[in-house]
């Protein structure tokens, strides 16, 4: 007998989709749409076949939050994964495998799993090679544990550090985090896994900085900054899904907006693949935005608007065939999503290898050379922000005294959405403590009243014997071998040691100790900032902050030591925080979340064994007053627009409390050397639309220390008839020269990246002249030439560039 079509792999996927959908009932369709988290059916460890097969006999789409699975053990996982895709092939109709999706953002956090730095650590190596092999070890990992799909990356541009998910993003500007973007997919889906980016559109733009609040953004900045790098993967890498934002524009949650779901991005961005709701977001149209008198007619309004499934429990998506049987849901709307959905289920190969390979799953999981490998990228994003009588590197023989929360910590260095953060979720779970879990999905799933399992019950997913394994955090950090900064600094110095006070708390008790060691030492180290996750955390989701202020007692800690007038070099962690007084601070460090190898990776920089290479992806306001302020505003609406001193008129002028330009500017960061930047060379400047700009540049190490600089190409378009930023980054290669070392790099720069929306609302690249900066920051401009555009106006939606191309000689 003859296989059906969608079940011969010899026939395209189009077709395959096209007969497998033909054969579905309604209810097999809308099936596909929904989600169940695993605490719905596995308890104690084991699968409840019976709770199974009662939402999945019809098939099913994908199970999310996955990885919680694999908390204990990978083989428990790899078993389990086979387990219930046995199920849905043998035990279902059609025989339809299921996704099996989790997050990924620093890696697959399950035990065994690599453990990465933050995005935004990822975004200031501005390195991309390191994010795509970064990608390619989780996509592996992922799939050696039967993980088919991640919810990463996130390419939300990031331009107001209040926001508490800052540390997920690649920053403030689109050029790099475009670029980091398309490197992540690639590296993902290289590895049989599919990618589902987020948020879109415009998450991170909010109102106060708030999780979830309106985004107050025009149809203009929407389409050429915040979809620009969603659009990017997918015409780049072939992005197989995006993750719809929870947030409102112009009165609709992204989720049930038309405009937003079927104009901008099936329309204008001819995305075609799959657009999933965010956790519980359904729920949050009817209970938090009140906007449907129900939660059924909330999915309703999601579905009609083009939104393909719901996450993580579809507690409405699974009633949509009575709307369908009551004619007010039209089943082509169903079948266009179902089509999306079987269309990546095609594409990962699940109809032919649904199984993964259970021995030897250890050799596919974290090793030495993946933790060298993160450790790399630690060492790569630390940016020096300042090295005042080039105090660092500390190579004399001289008495430390290290304090702070962060310097003998193994956890706080540590990204959330990560292992140990997801094993703090369901130890707070267990114990009932849900109050202080950020994590939304949680609370709007435990506030479902008709769903009987949800966020809040995940925990049962474990044996009683698991938990003598999850309760020990120490064996648990022990196992993924991070070291603290402390570890990895008494090997090499005399250290006097003291905490000085945690995070938060509010003991006064360590800082008089912490003083008396700070007198007693040549030099102090301070560590300070916050911790990221979903318990007892400073940053993360739900984590938002109304001031930049150090949490807790730390900056009484701050101030106490420098009374003892001795050089201080200041590492902070977590996200950016204002000090109110840089006395006897000599050397800052921005440390972010660099991971669980960090601590050997910024001893190295204190030594002089490694030289900080890091560029800031976002801009340092010197206030949470000046927020937001990022380097690329419109001409006209920035500290650019001001000038060096306040204009004259009484219609403009600076701040009259304060300095209006930022602390640090986009793209900065020292070094421990010096270079210089010659022989500037553009080869025509008269450019032909759709033509390529071309130019050169030497760059010489002229210091004593081997070391990284980032060359920095900005463009403005001065001939528009709509306001522009004063500058845009279009280009940027990082290189690396030993002392004394001199190359050369060509940029190649089409003028299809420059395209922006005319008066006419055209997205166009038009003929005038334009200013090309180059420099070593955003406002360390070396150099700067008139270019002369030529040509008729082209209009390039569906024809964009996206990067510049790079070669070193």
């Amino acid at each position: 007998m003859n296989k059906p079509i969608y079940k011969n792999a010899k026939y395209n996927i189009e077709d395959r989709v096209n007969d497998l959908l033909s054969r579905m009932t309604l209810e097999e369709k809308v099936m596909q749409l929904c989600s169940e988290l695993p605490s719905n059916f596995i308890f104690n460890g084991e699968i409840d076949y019976t709770k199974l097969k009662s939402f999945g006999k019809n098939g099913y789409g994908r199970i999310t939050q996955y990885s919680l699975v694999g908390l204990v053990s990978p083989q428990k996982i790899v078993k389990t994964s086979n387990s219930i895709q046995k199920f849905f092939i043998e035990e279902t109709r059609l025989g339809i495998p299921i996704i099996l999706q989790s997050e990924s953002l620093v890696g697959y956090p399950g035990k065994e799993g690599t453990i990465f730095p933050s995005m935004l650590n990822l975004a200031a190596t501005w390195e991309p090679s390191l994010v795509k092999k970064m990608a390619e070890i989780i996509g592996e990992e992922c799939h050696a544990v039967g993980i088919n799909t991640v919810m990463s990356p996130v390419v939300d541009i990031s331009r107001d550090l209040r926001w508490g998910r800052c540390y997920e993003t690649f920053g403030e500007d689109v050029y790099l985090t475009t670029q980091m973007g398309i490197n992540y997919v690639k590296g993902i889906q290289s590895k049989n896994v599919s990618c589902i980016a987020k948020h879109f559109l415009g998450y991170a733009e909010t109102q106060g900085g708030l999780n979830t609040a309106v985004t107050r953004l025009n149809k203009k900045e929407l389409y050429e900054v915040f979809a620009t790098p969603f659009e990017a993967m997918d015409k780049i890498a072939n992005l197989d899904g995006m993750m719809a934002s929870y947030s409102e524009i112009d009165g609709l949650p992204v989720g049930c907006n038309k405009e937003i779901i079927h104009d901008l991005l099936r329309k204008t961005m001819g995305f075609k693949g799959l657009l999933t709701s965010d956790g519980a977001a359904i729920w949050k149209i009817y209970d938090y935005f009140k906007i449907a008198q129900t939660y059924a007619e909330a999915g309703l309004l999601a579905k009609k608007a083009g939104l393909d499934t719901e996450i993580p429990v579809s507690g409405t998506y699974r009633h949509l065939t009575d709307f369908v049987k009551n004619n007010k849901l039209n089943e082509h709307i169903i079948d266009e999503s179902v089509k999306r959905v079987l269309t990546i289920k095609f594409k990962l190969g699940l109809f032919e290898k649904p199984y993964i390979e259970e021995k030897n799953i250890f050799n596919q999981l974290t090793n030495n050379t993946k933790k060298k490998f993160s450790e790399q990228i630690a060492e790569n994003s630390i940016v020096l922000l300042s090295n005042k009588e080039h105090i660092l590197p500390i190579t004399s023989n001289c008495t430390i005294g290290l304090i702070g929360p962060h310097a003998n910590s193994k956890r706080y260095p540590i990204s959330g959405y990560s292992y140990p953060a997801y094993i703090e979720m369901v130890q707070a779970l267990k114990n009932k403590s849900n109050k202080d879990i950020s994590f939304n999905g949680v609370i709007d799933e435990e506030n479902k009243m008709q769903d009987s399992q949800s966020f809040n019950s995940m925990y049962n997913i474990f044996q009683n014997t698991d938990w003598n394994y999850l309760n020990n955090t120490n064996t648990i950090m022990q196992n993924i071998q991070a070291t603290t900064l402390k570890e990895e600094l008494e090997t090499f110095y005399k250290l006097n040691y003291s905490m000085g006070c945690d995070i938060t708390n509010t003991n006064f008790d360590d800082i008089e100790n912490a003083y008396k060691i700070a007198q007693e030492s040549d030099i102090i180290i301070l560590t300070v900032g916050g911790n990221c996750g979903w318990v007892n955390v400073t940053i993360g989701e739900g984590k938002d902050r109304c001031t930049l202020d150090l949490p807790g007692l730390q900056q009484k800690l701050l101030s106490k030591l420098q009374m003892a007038n001795k050089h201080i070099i200041l590492i902070m962690y977590g996200t950016i925080y204002n000090i109110s007084s840089t006395k006897n601070i000599k050397a800052i460090l921005y440390a972010g979340l660099p991971g669980p190898y960090s601590g050997k990776a910024i001893a190295n920089i204190i030594k002089g064994n490694a030289n900080p290479s890091g560029k800031l992806p976002f801009t340092i306001p010197r206030s949470v007053g000046q927020i937001p302020i990022y380097y690329n505003h419109k001409v006209g609406s920035g500290y650019h627009s001001i000038g060096d001193k306040a204009m004259s008129t009484i219609f403009s002028g600076g701040y009259i409390d304060g300095i209006y330009s930022p602390l640090y500017p986009f793209g900065f960061g020292l070094s421990y050397t010096s270079f210089l930047i010659s022989d500037i060379n553009i080869k025509n400047k008269i450019i032909k639309l759709g033509d390529d700009i071309k130019l050169s540049c030497k760059i010489k190490n002229t210091g004593s220390f081997a070391g990284s600089e980032v060359v920095q190409i900005y463009y403005y378009f001065k001939e528009a008839h709509v306001i522009r930023p004063n500058k845009q980054l279009i280009a940027f290669q990082k290189i690396t020269l030993k002392s004394n070392e001199c190359k050369t790099i060509l940029f190649t720069i089409n003028t299809k990246q420059l395209g922006y929306y005319n008066e006419e609302m055209q997205f166009v690249i038009e003929p005038g002249m334009a200013n090309l900066m180059i420099g070593t920051s955003s406002e360390d401009i070396i150099y700067q030439t008139n270019i002369q555009l030529i040509g008729n106006p082209l209009n390039i939606i569906g024809n964009r560039t996206y990067s510049s191309q790079n070669k070193i000689i």
